[in-house]
């Protein structure tokens, strides 16, 4: 990804650290981040960031300045007008953190507090009012580090450099984690074990009541590490259960025990049996559709972790801490390293109950004399709308995490898309799709670009995997080969690009009697469509679609 660093201190070792992974801007000397921002011909919007990350020193943020509200307001203005000119790139800016220096009586109280509290205050109102702005938490890796060893005044006396070499290894990985964030990086489903992993003890042993899980003593660490995962499930990340237990001893604990945080609707899928965990795993990937590199394995068993690493490499399965009174940093480690998000939708509130539903489905389909006679009893329902900025946070969502029915693979943030529709001759369309089992949100994106009067090429097509399958992408299609045909469109234009995930849609256009143009040796495919010809009453249906 391009990104730059801006600051008022010198971060040179920082952009050092991070070019490794990423094609990083390098401003000319330092301190002067804002006349690169405020300056549209500057160097840094000459190099094209996708990214811009400003990493403010409250000391020589006031440094020769008044320590008032008016430095304040002045930055802050400069950052608004910044971000409001330039929704394609996200920027993510530091609060601060303020020394206090001055000798003064314990009556005096702390000016700089309240500073610093104002800088955060009108940073979170900017963040609020423009989607492509965020807030990069400085002061809180300050403090989890601690003064004495984030900043080095050996290195800022002799020259010039204020943070020390732990602070800057460990900015460089909270950066590389917001890139992997608006890239759409994380994990999806967290697999846990239960007997000495939620809880404290055997079950089978201690039975219910001799089990650690309490608000006090041993059995506080296992409960406090229940509300993080339950803080980590409510961001849209799933939770599973994979334990080698009796059914009946395990369910009891969590379906009555007082102090169970995470209740049986907290899971989407409870496998407590004597099978191995990999098979389990491997099961539970196929049933809920989703990647094995998708999945994080917790067990406190070191013989367990070491069996699903050899069986299943493609789960990461990170150490599980030996001193459980570390389980709550424990928590907070996995939320940033495989689950960290920049922001939510109202669709990943309520995953774990969309994965439920599915799970519903296939039990459904399972019970049917036919696969069609299993589409018509979905009684589905598909609505059609038009990219706008009330959907496009999840529409750049699918586009970054769709991966198997992705016909092009292009990955767009919200701010690239909302530019791209903005823009004279694209169209965008989002699908969403019910049926009598729930509601599956927002599972189609498409995106459509004029090239001629009479011919339109698809930019974008792709589906989300839990809802493959059931022919809805032909009546997306259809509605789309439609709308252009009846604006007078000659010749529909569109492109398959062989991912490693892709593969499921190698042939799709095909089936739908598309031509091949052009086939390249990468296997990249080039069709076309005669609208004129085609027969969009061809396309199989099995829902009811509306177009709003």
């Amino acid at each position: 990804m391009r990104l730059s660093v801006l600051s008022n201190i010198n971060l040179d070792s920082l952009v050092g650290r991070l070019s490794k992974l990423n094609d990083v801007y390098k401003t000319e000397g330092y301190g002067t981040w804002v006349q690169e921002i405020i300056n549209p011909n500057s160097g840094l919007y000459s190099f094209g960031p996708q990214a811009v990350f400003i990493i403010i020193d409250g000391e020589e943020m006031f440094k020769g300045q008044s320590r008032n509200n008016s430095t304040i307001d002045m930055n802050i203005n400069y950052i608004e007008e910044t971000v409001k000119n330039n929704p394609d790139i996200t920027f993510f800016v530091s609060n601060i953190d303020l020394w206090t220096r001055k000798i003064d009586s314990a009556k005096a109280g702390s000016k700089e507090r309240g500073l610093e509290f104002l800088w955060e205050d009108g940073l979170f109102l900017l963040s609020r009012k423009y989607r492509n702005l965020y807030v990069f938490d400085l002061k809180s890796i300050v403090e989890d580090i601690g003064r004495e060893q984030f900043y080095s005044k050996k290195l800022w006396y002799l020259g010039g450099i204020k943070f020390s070499m732990k602070a800057e290894k460990v900015l460089e990985q909270y950066i590389n984690r917001c890139v992997d964030s608006v890239k759409g990086k994380r994990k999806k489903c967290m697999v846990l074990d239960l007997d000495n992993t939620l809880w404290g003890g055997v079950v089978g042993e201690v039975g219910m009541e001799g089990i650690e899980l309490s608000d006090y003593k041993e059995g506080a660490r296992y409960k406090d590490f229940q509300k993080k995962l339950k803080e980590i499930k409510d961001l849209g990340i799933i939770l599973a259960v994979v334990s080698k237990n009796n059914f009946d001893d395990a369910i009891k604990v969590i379906r009555e025990h007082k102090h169970m945080v995470l209740k049986e609707e907290d899971f989407v899928a409870l496998k407590i049996n004597w099978d191995l965990k990999s098979q389990n795993i491997r099961d539970l990937s196929e049933e809920l559709n989703i990647g094995l590199d998708s999945i994080v394995f917790i067990d406190d068993n070191p013989v367990e972790r070491e069996s699903v690493k050899r069986e299943l490499p493609e789960v990461t399965v990170p150490g599980f801490p030996q001193d459980t009174s570390e389980l709550l940093n424990f928590a907070v480690e996995l939320y940033h390293n495989y689950f960290y998000t920049l922001d939510i939708t109202d669709e990943d509130t309520v995953k774990t109950e969309i994965y439920r539903q599915n799970m519903k489905r296939r039990d459904a389909q399972k019970s049917s004399a036919s696969y069609e006679d299993f589409l018509k009893s979905l009684e589905t329902k598909i609505e059609i709308r038009r990219i706008s900025a009330e959907n496009v946070q999840r529409a750049a969502q699918l586009t970054q995490k769709t991966n198997q029915f992705n016909l092009t693979t292009k990955r767009y943030s919200e701010q690239e898309l909302l530019a791209l529709i903005d823009e004279e001759g694209f169209e965008g369309f989002v699908a969403y799709v019910s049926d009598r089992f729930g509601d599956n949100g927002m599972v189609s994106v498409v995106i459509t670009k004029r090239k001629t009067d009479t011919e339109i090429e698809l930019d974008t097509f792709l589906l989300s995997c839990r809802v493959m399958g059931r022919f809805i992408e032909e009546q997306i299609i259809g509605f789309i080969e439609d709308l252009y045909k009846k604006s007078g469109y000659k010749r529909l234009v569109t492109y398959y690009k062989p991912t490693e995930k892709n593969a499921p849609v190698k042939d799709f256009f095909e089936r739908l009697g598309y031509s091949v143009l052009d086939v390249d040796s990468a296997g990249n495919k080039k069709y076309i469509l005669d609208l004129e010809k085609s027969s969009i009453d061809s396309r199989k249906k099995f829902g009811e679609l509306m177009i709003l």
